[in-house]
């Protein structure tokens, strides 16, 4: 059975948004505050500057990577208009921090001359905090409050809006890169089972045709001959449906060890943490059927749950997949898991499966496979990944 890999975590982007627009508010709002209390005169002028700041930043919860909604072009405008008023009355020289922040969240849209554009809204800034020496007499006074400080400020903000933006872009690169590896593993399982399918019928299928071109040969000169070889064409095929059959249902006999492998990388492609722990010592060999239960369990966690985390323990009588993704598991026991479970039971073993909160468990024991210790060298003791 062909595993479909685990859909992204979609919720890592918005998490991740969540924690930009956290960030920059703390970065940014102990500044506004301590700015307003310091700088304003009036009651009132505290609060129109308050307020100003507040209005611009409720489009930090729009802040998104491909864009704005255009009111923040008229947020733009309009916390540009107040810091304008407050450079001309000579008040108030903390409201340029409204004008800033929209600013820089724009100017972090320009991916090519970001830098040109956020010295351009620094001069805009500055520019504006100029007017009050064109109304009041200048000062080293104003000019730090008005000029200096505005411009230094512009470009703390832009610094915050451009960490936050860049973490959130490497995010979604990760997520982005996730799904490719995923669909790799998808791939590469697709090609294992072509490998298996071709193993099954390519040398079946040559020998049918070999077989069929001597039996045509054989009908005139020796009939009972070309019986016999019919015969076995007929053997061969039926022999070869069995076994398409049964890889077809994930019944071929499989090597539990490579399985482990396989498994450990589907599941690290799909953004899990994986834990293993294998007691095999060579001297008896797994039940292939232990083999079909993990790759069973394994598929329908890539397929039917979005676990963070996912444990096997292995040994030569039993195999136990456990996985914190029964939140999102539709039933209980999957079809593909009912169907094997006949089959461990017809082979003296047994099949469970639990739930117990959001952890899902397969256990499936069966009594030591009748056979020979495999020559290749078992893995011992536990790995962990």
């Amino acid at each position: 059975m062909i595993g479909s890999a685990k859909a992204p975590d979609t919720h890592a982007i918005p998490r991740m948004r969540r924690m930009v627009v956290g960030s920059a508010i703390l970065a940014i709002a102990p500044l506004s505050i301590i700015g307003v209390v310091l700088t304003s005169t009036t009651w009132g002028e505290a609060l129109f500057v308050a307020l100003t700041l507040a209005f611009a930043t409720t489009l930090l919860n729009e802040w998104r990577l491909d864009g704005y909604h255009p009111r923040a072009v008229f947020l733009f405008a309009f916390t540009g208009v107040g810091y304008l008023y407050g450079a001309f009355m000579a008040n108030s020289p903390i409201s340029f921090m409204p004008f800033a922040l929209v600013g820089a969240l724009l100017v972090m849209k320009f991916r090519t001359r970001r830098a040109l554009a956020s010295l351009a809204l620094t001069i805009v800034v500055m520019g504006f905090g100029a007017v009050t020496l064109l109304t009041h007499a200048p000062t080293p006074n104003l000019v730090l409050h008005f000029v200096v400080v505005p411009a230094a400020g512009t470009l703390y903000i832009i610094a915050v809006v451009f960490v936050g933006e860049l973490a959130w872009q490497l995010v979604r690169e990760v997520e982005r890169a996730r799904e490719v590896e995923s669909a790799l593993a998808v791939a590469e399982e697709r090609v294992r089972f072509a490998g298996d399918l071709h193993d099954i019928q390519g040398q079946s299928l040559h020998v049918i045709k070999l077989k069929a071109t001597l039996a045509r040969r054989l009908l005139e000169d020796d009939p009972q001959r070309a019986t016999g070889e019919l015969d076995d064409i007929r053997r061969l095929i039926d022999d070869t449906v069995a076994k398409t059959r049964e890889l077809t249902y994930a019944r071929y006999e499989i090597d539990l060890v490579a399985e482990l492998e396989n498994t450990r990388a589907l599941a690290e492609a799909s953004g899990m943490t994986v834990t293993i722990h294998t007691e095999l010592d060579g001297h008896a060999a797994p039940h292939p059927l232990l083999a079909h239960t993990l790759r069973e369990a394994t598929t329908n966690l890539l397929r039917h749950a979005e676990p963070s985390w996912v444990t096997i323990t292995a040994s030569a009588i039993d195999v136990e997949i456990s996985n914190d993704g029964a939140h999102s598991s539709g039933e209980i026991q999957p079809r593909g898991l009912a169907r094997l479970e006949g089959r461990i039971e017809a082979a003296g073993g047994v099949l469970e499966v639990a739930r117990r909160g959001d952890v899902f468990t397969v256990h499936a024991r069966i009594p030591a496979h009748d056979s020979a210790a495999s020559d290749a060298p078992a893995k011992q003791g536990s790995e962990r990944r």
